[in-house]
C-alpha cells in the first residue's frame, strides 16, 4: 500500500489490451499483426506486456490503495483509418473483448466502451446499446473531416446525457507532421489534440446546450486551463469567426472534468483554480511510460481533504451507480 494509506478511490485513466484483440492480430484482422510481445497496428507497435495483464493492473490498484479503476483500450486501437464497412464489426470486437477481460474483476475494473467517433451514426448506435456493465465511453480526437463542433454529434450528446454515460476524450495521435521529431507527437501533440476538441465543444455551444453531458478530458485537459483566458478575450473583443456564446469560455471549462495526470504539481494547482477542485479525477495512464508511477503522484502538494475529493468523491459523483454495477 502506498504512503497515502487506504483512502480508496478510482483511477479513471488506465488501459488494457484484451486477449481477443491479440488473437485478432494473430489472424491479421483489421490491419493488425501480432508478433512476440508486440501488436502492430498501422504504424504503431503496442507492447503486449504488461498491457494485456489484468492481474498486473489489479495489483497496481491495490498498491495505490484504490477501490478500482476505469479501463479503456489503448489509443492505437482507436481506428479512424478503417474502412466504413469494418467499423461495426471492429467496434464489437473491441468492446466485447474489453468487457470480457474486465468481467472477472468486477467491480474493481469498470470498462469504458469504445466509440467509433469518426462515424457519428454508429457512435450513437453503440452508445444506445450499452447497459450497466459499462462505466462510460471513450473516444479519440481524430474525426476525419468532422470536428467536435459538428451538429452531426448532437444526437450522441442527447444519448450520453439521457443515459448519464460519461465520455472520456483521449487523444489517439496527432496528424501534424511537424511533430514527428523529438517525440513531440506525444509531448505536445496529445495535449493540443485534447485542447482542440475542448475548444470546438466550447465554441459550438455544446457545453451550454447539453448541460447533462459529463465529459472527461485526458492529461489534465491538455492546455485548456492555460488557454481559456485567451479564449475569453477573443470572445470579449468579438474576434472574427467567434459566435455569440450563452456560456463564455471561463464558465464553459468548468463544465468539463479532467484527470490529474499533468506531471506538474504547480500546473495542477492552476487547474484547481481555473477548472475547479470538484472537476478533477485521479488518473495515471497505467501502464505507459508517460503515465504516473503511482496514481496520485501529482497530488502531493494538496491537503488530505482535497486528495480524497480527487481520488474518490468526484468519481462517485461523475459515475454514480456505474462504479458498483455487477457487484
Amino acid at each position: 500500500m502506498n504512503s497515502t494509506g487506504r483512502l480508496g478511490g478510482w483511477d479513471v485513466h488506465t488501459h488494457l489490451l484484451p486477449p481477443a484483440v491479440i488473437d485478432a492480430g494473430e489472424k491479421q484482422l483489421y490491419g493488425m499483426r501480432a508478433a512476440p510481445n508486440v501488436l502492430h497496428i498501422c504504424a504503431h507497435g503496442v507492447p503486449i506486456h504488461p498491457l494485456a495483464d489484468v492481474n498486473a493492473l489489479v495489483d497496481r490498484i491495490g498498491r495505490d490503495g484504490l477501490d478500482g479503476a476505469l479501463v479503456s483500450v489503448p489509443p492505437p486501437l482507436f481506428r479512424p483509418d478503417l474502412n466504413l464497412a469494418d467499423h461495426s464489426s471492429y467496434t464489437r470486437l473491441i468492446n466485447d473483448s474489453l468487457l470480457s477481460a474486465c468481467h472477472g474483476q468486477r467491480p474493481t475494473l469498470r470498462p469504458f466502451a469504445y466509440l467509433p467517433i469518426e462515424n457519428p451514426e454508429l457512435a450513437v448506435k453503440t452508445a444506445q446499446q450499452l447497459g450497466a456493465d459499462w462505466a462510460g465511453v471513450v473516444a479519440g480526437t481524430e474525426l476525419g473531416p468532422l470536428s467536435y463542433a459538428s451538429d452531426r454529434y448532437d444526437q450522441l450528446w442527447h444519448v450520453l446525457s439521457d443515459s448519464k454515460l460519461p465520455l472520456f476524450i483521449h487523444p489517439g495521435s496527432s496528424p501534424d507532421k511537424r511533430l514527428d521529431a523529438f517525440y513531440l507527437s506525444n509531448l505536445l501533440g496529445n495535449a493540443m489534440e485534447t485542447t482542440i476538441a475542448a475548444a470546438n465543444l466550447i465554441f459550438a455551444g455544446v457545453m451550454h446546450r447539453f448541460p447533462g453531458l459529463r465529459i472527461i478530458l485526458a492529461h489534465g485537459g491538455g492546455c485548456v486551463a492555460a488557454l481559456c483566458g485567451r479564449w475569453q478575450q477573443g470572445v470579449a473583443t468579438n474576434r472574427p469567426g467567434l459566435p455569440k456564446l450563452d456560456l463564455h469560455p471561463l464558465e464553459a471549462v468548468r463544465k468539463f472534468y479532467v484527470d490529474s495526470l499533468v506531471h506538474s504539481p504547480a500546473f495542477l494547482r492552476t487547474i484547481v483554480e481555473i477548472i475547479g477542485d470538484d472537476r478533477i479525477l485521479l488518473g495515471s495512464d497505467w501502464p505507459f511510460p508517460m503515465g504516473a508511477s503511482t496514481a496520485d503522484g501529482d497530488l502531493g502538494v494538496l491537503d488530505a481533504t482535497l486528495k480524497l475529493k480527487i481520488r474518490k468523491t468526484n468519481a462517485e459523483i461523475v459515475f454514480g451507480p456505474r462504479l458498483s454495477a455487477g457487484r
